[in-house]
């Protein structure tokens, strides 16, 4: 099972608790939990409309995220401000993220993925993949929110891939086993995105 992160003292959620604040008050876990997954769910469905003409920068991963989590987290589209970690596994300090994630970014240029072959662009895609989760910018949301970025380089470079043909608990097995080893994660780009025809 997938633990929620670990911070001490955290200014992001509610004294005494794990849970995170947000916009409705919402003090019990699971409800916002519930209320949560529906909302980017549709978020999600419509967001194409929004990133259509944005360059990929950080400010493009900064905008999915508000997008996303706007109608529920005030930190929405911001980096957090406190270290997290997820069971064994400590994500990147906080106070190192704006510079690498630029460095990140800059493996991100849409002409040349384009004339790639497919092998190495499922290559760099992972390799995204796992720099940004390893980053982890934000308090909550990341997965989704790399999930999307991804969805839309391999638009923009014309591919397709729909996340919710692959189980969940696969991508995310895969994802944290990317940290050490990509293979699996490799693997499963490779069996989920496909050419636009």
């Amino acid at each position: 099972m997938i633990t929620m992160y670990d911070a001490i003292n955290s200014k992001y959620t509610y004294k005494g608790t794990d849970v995170l604040k947000n916009k409705l008050g919402i003090k019990d876990e699971e409800l916002l939990k519930e209320y949560e997954t529906r909302m980017v769910a549709f978020k999600i469905a419509t967001i194409s409309t929004q990133t259509l003409k944005m360059d990929y920068t950080p400010e493009r991963l900064k905008f999915i995220h508000k997008y996303l989590f706007e109608d529920i987290f005030y930190f929405a589209g911001e980096y957090r401000q406190e270290n997290i970690t997820k069971g064994n596994f400590r994500f990147s300090e906080f106070e190192y993220i704006e510079d690498n994630i630029k460095q990140i970014f800059s493996k991100i240029n849409i002409e040349e993925m384009k004339k790639m072959p497919f092998k190495d662009f499922i290559i760099r895609l992972s390799y995204i993949m796992t720099e940004l989760n390893v980053l982890h910018p934000f308090r909550e949301g990341n997965g989704r929110t790399i999930r999307e970025l991804i969805r839309e380089i391999c638009f923009d470079c014309g591919y397709v891939i729909d996340w919710y043909e692959i189980n969940h608990d696969d991508i995310l097995k895969a994802s944290i086993k990317a940290v050490f080893d990509e293979t699996e994660q490799i693997k499963m780009l490779r069996r989920s995105v496909k050419k636009i025809v």
